[in-house]
């Protein structure tokens, strides 16, 4: 009995194990099945691919959606894969991925926490987007950039575009970018740094080949010397939506590269000769949108001898630029295009710009006032050559004129605007005529003889005073001695 109570229990056990197996086995082929299920928008293009996995509700990446696991690895180039708006929360090791170029995109997920080396396997990426998430300062270290580990070093990864904007960073950690070399472009918009510390700066200097940098509407007022001092490559850079009330100076130092400066949106109250200082390689500027600027002083973009795109549009207070603004630029003019849309201005000096030589113009909503210089810019000039066909400015005054398109004013009461000038011719005496000799000595003879009668006229009324206060003088003088010899 007792026998066959231990050969009953050997295959309760052989069975409760087999048991076991077969719910691990379902419980595989059920995570593999629910894996499979979720399937991603794919378009294939030579040897690129797209992988959208947007709105699937996935929390976590433990394998590459099928769709990518199906693909030739030797046929594919360039590969794309969105996980847009789901519901990920921490970005743990991801598994091998081939390909030479790798972008990986994030966006609108709840992403809080990054493990190190999450992106180890995958050394090849070259973008990566982390936008509207939830990562801090805290989380991002060097750690999780670190690429392939080999002989006791950690390698680095290709990373050129990093996204972090909407995000929660405060500060960024000094050695964050230590294993990405590559790094062209980075977005740090719409965080609340509100001032760059000692670490951020170390932090972006580092990143040496930076073409591309965003630090808008991240509430910062100032820009350190230090920020800039490594980025000999820079190109772009996004001010805006900040708390500026001048431009920062330490742009001066990327001036030999910095060619697109955008700087929306501040505090500032006026464009003076210090803007800009430096700015050589400047191509594009745009400064709009500051609600508090009221003037462009005098040599305000004097600075920027490449400037080609200059837009100056939607400030509300803007009423007045300096005819000199320009000066000296307008031997070597450079500007195509130029946008002064939606400001508060009414007046323009006709030297302000050589009009002529634009290809672009936008001048719509502000207060115009068509007088005869406005007449000058848009007929003589040939200005109104230069607005596009749906953005043709209007009259605000005078009143008969309101409302009426600036290219069709006729104002006949204007003087001839005369834009030519004879050269400068050294003087000679075969240029005097007889009639020119004649009326010289006529006038100098004329000022002799003012001057004489002026003279006499002088002396005249000098005598005849003296001569009247003798006369009128009461007073008799006597010898005191004399007096006594007569006594």
């Amino acid at each position: 009995m007792v026998r066959n109570f231990m050969c009953w229990k050997r295959d309760r056990s052989t069975i409760e194990v087999l048991v076991i197996l077969c719910v691990l086995v379902s419980s595989c082929r059920g995570l593999e099945a629910s894996a499979k299920s979720v399937h991603c928008d794919v378009q294939k293009d030579d040897n690129k691919i797209v992988v959208s996995c947007s709105h699937r509700n996935i929390d976590s990446i433990t394998s590459w959606p099928q769709e990518v696991n199906a693909i030739d690895k030797g046929l594919i180039d360039q590969i794309r894969i969105s996980y847009y708006n789901n519901t990920i929360k921490n970005v743990t090791k991801l598994p091998p991925l081939a390909g030479n170029k790798i972008s990986l995109g994030f966006t609108a997920n709840q992403i809080a926490e990054i493990e190190e080396s999450a992106f180890s396997n995958v050394d090849r990426i070259v973008s990566l987007d982390l936008g509207s998430n939830r990562i801090t300062g805290q989380v991002l270290r060097s750690e999780i950039f670190q690429g392939p580990y080999k002989n006791n070093v950690y390698g680095d990864i290709s990373l050129q575009i990093l996204n972090l904007a909407h995000n929660e960073i405060h500060s960024l950690d000094r050695y964050l970018f230590q294993h990405t070399p590559n790094l062209t472009s980075l977005f740090l918009n719409n965080n609340p740094l509100e001032t760059l510390d000692h670490v951020s700066v170390l932090a972006i200097s580092s990143a040496t080949n930076l073409q591309t940098l965003d630090l808008s509407y991240t509430e910062i007022d100032s820009i350190p010397m230090a920020t800039f001092s490594n980025l000999m490559y820079l190109r772009y850079i996004d001010l805006s939506g900040n708390k500026f009330i001048t431009v920062p100076e330490s742009l001066n130092l990327v001036g030999g590269s910095l060619e697109t400066l955008t700087f929306n949106n501040n505090s500032i109250e006026e464009l003076n000769d210090d803007s800009f200082v430096g700015l050589r390689k400047l191509q594009q500027l745009e400064v709009s949108n500051n609600e508090y600027l009221l003037e462009v002083k005098r040599s305000t973009f004097s600075p920027l001898v490449n400037l080609k795109i200059l837009h100056l549009c939607h400030n509300p207070k803007l009423r007045y630029i300096s005819h000199n603004a320009f000066r000296g630029l307008k031997d070597k003019w450079t500007l195509s295009e130029v946008y002064l849309n939606d400001n508060h201005l009414s007046e323009l000096s006709t030297d302000l710009m050589p009009w002529s030589k634009l290809e672009i113009l936008g001048m719509t909503k502000n207060n115009w006032l068509c007088n005869c210089d406005l007449a000058d810019i848009v007929t003589t000039q040939k200005a109104g050559e230069k607005f596009k066909p749906k953005d043709i400015p209007v009259c605000a005054a005078p009143m008969k004129l309101s409302g009426a398109y600036i290219t069709d004013i006729s104002l006949t009461y204007c003087p001839t605007f005369d834009s030519t000038f004879l050269p400068k011719k050294n003087f000679s005496l075969s240029d005097l005529k007889p009639r020119h000799v004649l009326w010289s000595i006529f006038g100098v003879a004329s000022v002799v003889c003012v001057g004489m009668l002026i003279g006499l006229m002088v002396n005249y009324t000098k005598r005849f005073y003296k001569k009247q206060l003798r006369s009128q003088s009461g007073v008799n003088y006597s010898n005191l001695n004399e007096d006594l010899t007569d006594a």
